[in-house]
């Protein structure tokens, strides 16, 4: 391939996971502010949980949470299914990711935590699914199957999408909690951050 031609499949790349982002935000309505009442007042954990792409993206929701105030974990549905599950009480929340909600670990994992009375909150793009209709609150993240290789089989695009609905939670939770600076770098004892706390030494 030349190199006019690998730079056009970055770019077309880029714009089309960027106009699938831009429509996610007409998609956001009720179920997203149910989805961060329960976040916001969760009396436990926040447990996410996801395999694969998905599990990645929940993994950094569960960190990015931790920094606005609301403990979160993060659970691989893969192992939940071998005791882990047993992490999450009825005072957590469970946010499971799943693009098909069909993905067997996760949905084994839904119909557990449901059973128990557990809120559940999916981020999927067929809420329709196993998964949507195990969850109390279905965010829907749909995304064309070109951004994703092998028709819509391995998740590139449609998992930058689930990240981005992640980000809009985290910050409308950053937002109603009222984390300052301040409380952002007492957690941050490590790390480039902490340097931004120590006293500056008189030359």
């Amino acid at each position: 391939m030349s190199e006019q031609e690998i730079l056009s499949i970055g770019r077309q790349l880029l714009e089309k996971e960027s106009a699938a982002i831009l429509s996610l935000a007409t998609m956001l309505d009720e179920t997203f502010l149910q989805a961060v009442n329960y976040l916001v007042n969760c009396r436990g954990h926040v447990i996410t949980s996801g395999v694969g792409t998905t599990g990645m993206i929940a993994r950094r929701l569960a960190h990015l949470l931790c920094n606005v105030g609301c403990p979160a974990l993060f659970l691989h549905s893969g192992d939940s299914l071998h005791g882990s599950s047993g992490a999450v009480r009825n005072e957590d929340i469970l946010v499971l990711l799943s693009k098909s909600g069909e993905t067997s670990e996760t949905t084994l994992l839904a119909k557990i935590v449901y059973e128990r009375h557990v809120p559940i909150i999916a981020i999927t793009a067929r809420p329709d699914s196993t998964l949507g209709k195990l969850s109390t609150v279905v965010l829907r993240v749909q995304s064309p199957d070109d951004i994703d290789p092998y028709n819509g089989l391995m998740g590139v695009g449609s998992s930058l999408v689930s990240a981005a609905m992640c980000d809009a939670l985290v910050f409308a939770v950053w937002q109603c909690k009222g984390i300052t600076a301040q409380d952002f770098l007492q957690g941050h004892p490590g790390g480039i951050i902490a340097h931004l706390k120590q006293p500056k030494i008189p030359g």
